[in-house]
């Protein structure tokens, strides 16, 4: 059984202040560290947590309550990276982060990636195999934002950018476009009560020869979202042995977008996707150091 929010004693839910300045944090075992490089970012920073399906709501507990802290969390209920899974599963995960942890987490990511072909299990179709798996897909989104707006919690969805017209580089089928995935799979319920609408990007070897007009892309976003603020759910490359010259040039190119891209629903957010492998100790990590220096020189939250 879980709660609203409010019931839940010695914590409050907050609304992350924008611009969001976000990191992503899939491992909590190096935890002191990773709480003395928090207090070291310029600003109030918004972590999120990946919720690993092996571990229990009251497991991360302790963390949590205490990161919350130091940080506004997002708390991702199932990675991309963790399907193909089912309606019960997901819906029986929702509720049980929820319901331990809402008190502790400002925002839910209850779809991650959600248009990625490779969450399906017939990645590669046929297309009436995969329609199907879709549609099932959209029904765990609709559970997952059931729970967390059932305990009066904030959601967000987020989206792979895979605007890839040749359907060479980025996706299986047509129906994994991002620009059209959301009307054909999710309900309007989501789409016009989601929080947050964000892009997953990775531009490096993952998703390659791309040209985004952002202006554009996060307009369309919006149009598909039309109460959302927008922004990105993560940033960076699938390996942490890419070139320094390429994950050092996403940082200093996407984080400042806070102080150049004019839209007023436009929160940040970018949630660098190894903070925990790259930025720990952050007396001695360059990527802590370059991320703190960018971000330093950007505008206050308010």
């Amino acid at each position: 059984m879980y709660l609203p929010f409010a019931q839940s004693a010695h914590a409050q839910v907050e609304t992350p202040k924008a611009p969001i300045y976000g990191v992503t944090l899939d491992d909590l075992t190096k935890f002191n560290a990773i709480i003395a490089s928090l207090q070291n970012l310029p600003y109030r920073p918004t972590v999120r947590v990946v919720f690993d399906p092996g571990t229990s709501a009251a497991d991360y507990y302790p963390y949590i309550v205490k990161l919350h802290q130091y940080a506004y969390v997002m708390g991702e209920i199932y990675d991309s990276y963790y399907f193909p899974t089912d309606l019960t599963t997901y819906t029986a995960r929702a509720k049980e982060l929820v319901g331990t942890l809402g008190a502790n987490v400002d925002v839910w990511e209850i779809a991650n990636e959600i248009n990625g072909e490779w969450l399906r299990a017939d990645s590669n179709g046929p297309t009436s195999t995969a329609t199907t798996e879709e549609q099932q897909i959209g029904q765990m989104v609709q559970s997952a934002y059931n729970v967390v707006k059932g305990a009066g919690g904030k959601v967000a969805v987020t989206v792979y950018y895979n605007q890839d017209p040749s359907g060479n580089n980025c996706w299986q089928l047509p129906m994994d476009n991002w620009r059209t995935w959301p009307t054909q799979f999710l309900s309007s319920t989501v789409r016009n009560g989601a929080d947050y609408a964000l892009f997953s990007y990775y531009p490096y070897q993952d998703c390659p020869g791309l040209n985004p007009s952002w202006r554009n892309d996060f307009a369309a976003l919006e149009s598909l979202f039309p109460n959302a603020k927008v922004g990105f759910g993560e940033i960076g490359t699938s390996s942490t042995s890419a070139p320094w010259s390429v994950q050092s040039n996403l940082i200093k190119t996407y984080y400042p977008m806070v102080n150049t891209l004019a839209d007023p629903k436009f929160i940040g957010g970018f949630f660098w996707w190894n903070y925990y492998e790259q930025m720990l100790p952050y007396s001695t990590s360059q990527y802590f150091q370059l991320l703190r220096n960018t971000i330093i020189n950007l505008k206050a939250p308010s």
